[in-house]
């Protein structure tokens, strides 16, 4: 693999008319771009973009899946041991969860609303009514619940779920910004949005670390998606859970610096399988 080529752009995001900083870009894989983001006012912020062209030959995507009859509906692990096991290139944390005593002591987890993996039912319906989902052509879909759901995964559209994973606030639909309170400014986030022209953004920005990384809000997490071209996005499971994880020379790496100070095990990730995983 080639050295990756980077530079360095100063940037003003007149939308915020507060956020100011710099990028640093690569291209670590094919059809892939990674942005590190570092916003200096008016408080310090650390953010990891990586945008996903879906037209990319041989790519495709990797979820949690059930755990069977364990405890629990899935098994607990971080990120970065999602994309080891996996064997994907990118990984990035996936919806909310909760855990019992006896899960934590089994390793397990519930999810707290929809989740479906490879076209198998890992959650049902749940807290959370919006839902992103990647079928087997890459094709990107945002539903909610049917109004007449018998089985606990019917939506609205009508679609046939296969990677699925809920968020707890739809931030864009449509092109337009729905996100208008919540997720204070010291809070770590967890997103991905969706272009208009077939790509997916992965977004994670660090929180609750002043000295580091302040935090964002979903309508800040929401306008800088639309600043990359993302005319839908979710927010995912955010605070000490959010985690971005990029595999380069077969070696699982975590992009940021979550908040609890080390890697959180969570309830299901979502990953990036390149089968070309060089760079141009």
């Amino acid at each position: 693999m080639r050295p990756l080529t980077l530079w360095t752009i100063p940037f003003a995001l007149s939308l915020l008319g507060l956020l100011f900083g710099a990028d640093t870009q690569t291209t670590p894989f094919n059809g892939v771009r990674y942005i590190h983001r570092l916003v200096d006012k008016p408080r310090m912020i650390d953010i990891h973009i990586v945008i996903i062209d879906l037209k990319t030959p041989g790519i495709r995507f990797v979820t949690t899946g059930s755990n069977g009859d364990h405890n629990g509906e899935t098994n607990a692990e971080t990120t970065r041991d999602f994309v080891s096991r996996t064997k994907a290139q990118i990984g990035i944390n996936g919806g909310f969860f909760g855990r019992s005593l006896m899960q934590r002591v089994m390793g397990t987890s519930n999810l707290s609303s929809l989740a479906v993996s490879h076209g198998k039912p890992v959650s049902p319906w749940g807290h959370f009514k919006d839902v992103i989902n990647i079928g087997p052509d890459n094709k990107v879909s945002f539903v909610r619940p049917a109004k007449n759901d018998s089985t606990g995964y019917m939506t609205e559209p009508p679609i046939t779920l296969y990677n699925a994973h809920s968020g707890n606030v739809r931030l864009i639909e449509k092109g337009k910004i729905l996100a208008r309170k919540g997720g204070d400014k010291d809070y770590p986030q967890t997103a991905v949005g969706y272009t208009a022209n077939h790509k997916l953004i992965f977004f994670v920005s660090d929180g609750r670390q002043p000295k580091f990384s302040a935090g964002m809000t979903y309508r800040e997490v929401a306008l800088m998606l639309v600043e990359f071209g993302a005319v839908d996005a979710i927010a995912f499971d955010g605070g000490g859970s959010a985690t971005l994880v990029m595999a380069t020379d077969g070696k699982a790496k975590v992009l940021n610096r979550p908040s609890d100070g080390s890697e959180r095990a969570v309830g299901n990730n979502l990953g990036v399988i390149l089968n070309n995983s060089g760079n141009d």
